[in-house]
């Protein structure tokens, strides 16, 4: 990673830098977003392997998610993530 690293107390800098840099994205309301999708995704898999209808509701927010994400990126809403 390019990073020449000798004593804890440079590592804990490092990590702290790190952390400080990623903080707004970890604190976003993206980041709950994307795991309520990925929470959505598996209570969807488990619902349709029990029968269960509720899989169809689960399915449908994860797909509604990913399609209203793509809208609001192109019109500009919400700024593309890591590029």
């Amino acid at each position: 990673m390019g990073h020449n690293i000798h004593t804890l107390k440079e590592a804990r800098a490092l990590a702290l830098r790190v952390w400080r840099d990623a903080a707004t994205f970890f604190l976003s309301i993206e980041l709950a977003l994307m795991v309520l999708v990925a929470v959505s995704t598996v209570a969807g898999v488990f619902f349709a392997f029990m029968g269960d209808l509720r899989s169809v509701v689960a399915f449908g927010f994860a797909i509604a998610y990913v399609a209203v994400r793509s809208i609001l990126h192109v019109r500009r809403k919400l700024s593309w993530p890591f590029i």
